[in-house]
């Protein structure tokens, strides 16, 4: 077998459950690498991390499967029933055709140009062979087991205008210590403590808002990249009618029209609002980035947060009937 002359650096994971490898190179592409090497005529299990694979052993062979052009071009006769001494069952691509290498096309030769429709060109392929490379397999830590964390999706506002739609945050964007990044591969980063910006944090509670809240009991009165708010509606203890006065050009009152009176029952007040670092966008509370002790525990906070926000925010309220207004009780209906 003839070795190819790269040399596949391997670096490596040692755990319980096997050996968690990735080629060592400055390739940034998030893709799984390892369909075309062979670890002991076996293929690499894929992993979670998309970069990585799983072997159980360190392996002493490497292997490439190569594959081979085809061979025996040749142009057969469509149908059989026309052959005859001038037309042949086969021709020989070579002896009918000429290679054009400014083209990079295959030219029928005139004296056989006429009989160009009546033939289909075949060959034969070639078996895959597998060919030995040279590599260096280095463990670059050992660690009991790797978990396999589940991943996580967010929609957000894609641009600051809503027509622009949704996209989402997910576990690619999530951001790790300095240290952590320096210290331990991608692979492992998930077990580490993870977070989201405050800009994350903000656009994520932003549309769990606008897509949870029960528009009966609250509504936005702020919705803009750079600040928030909720109002809760308060139903009075004693509603009331109100009437838009209108002035002559004299200054004098009159009875304003019906579309003017107003039976208000409801009371507004602010209830949650937020901005975010570093925009601290004038009076607004800057929502601080989710944090985690690892990936699922990030994901356990967001989640949290979001419910418990959403579940006091959509509680219905009413005046309380005793102080009329003084204090507000939970409108348990």
């Amino acid at each position: 077998m003839i070795k190819e002359s790269k040399v596949l650096n391997i670096i490596a994971i040692k755990t319980d459950n096997g050996y968690y490898i990735t080629e060592e190179t400055d390739n940034s592409y998030d893709k799984y690498i390892f369909p075309k090497y062979i670890f002991d005529r076996e293929l690499p299990s894929k992993t979670f991390a998309k970069k990585w694979g799983l072997i159980q052993n360190e392996p002493k062979k490497i292997e490439k499967e190569v594959s081979h052009p085809d061979i025996n071009h040749r142009y057969e006769l469509k149908d059989f029933s026309m052959m005859s001494k001038k037309i042949p069952k086969i021709f020989k691509r070579e002896d009918v055709v000429t290679y054009d290498s400014e083209e990079y096309s295959w030219d029928w030769k005139d004296e056989y140009s006429h009989l160009r429709s009546l033939y289909e060109l075949k060959s034969d392929k070639q078996p895959n062979t597998f060919e030995e490379i040279d590599f260096n397999f280095k463990v670059i830590i050992e660690i009991d087991d790797i978990k396999e964390y589940a991943g996580f999706s967010y929609p957000v506002q894609k641009t600051q205008w809503k027509h622009d739609g949704l996209t989402n945050i997910t576990e690619k964007d999530i951001d790790h210590q300095l240290i952590d990044k320096i210290v331990f591969p991608e692979i492992i980063l998930s077990s580490r403590p993870s977070c989201l910006t405050s800009k994350q944090s903000y656009d994520i509670v932003r549309q769990y808002i606008k897509q949870n809240l029960n528009y009966e009991v609250a509504f936005i009165n702020s919705d803009y990249d750079f600040c928030f708010s909720v109002h809760k509606r308060i139903l009075l203890n004693e509603p009331y009618i109100s009437k838009k006065e209108i002035l002559t050009r004299r200054g004098k009152s009159y009875r304003p029209p019906r579309y003017n009176i107003k039976n208000i029952t409801k009371k507004s007040v602010e209830v949650f609002e937020m901005t975010y670092s570093p925009e601290n966008y004038k009076r607004y509370t800057p929502l601080p980035g989710f944090e985690g002790k690892n990936q699922d525990d990030l994901k356990e906070k967001i989640d949290k947060y979001c419910e418990d926000l959403l579940k006091k925010i959509n509680e219905p309220l009413k005046e309380c009937s005793h102080c009329n207004g003084l204090g507000v009780i939970l409108d348990n209906k």
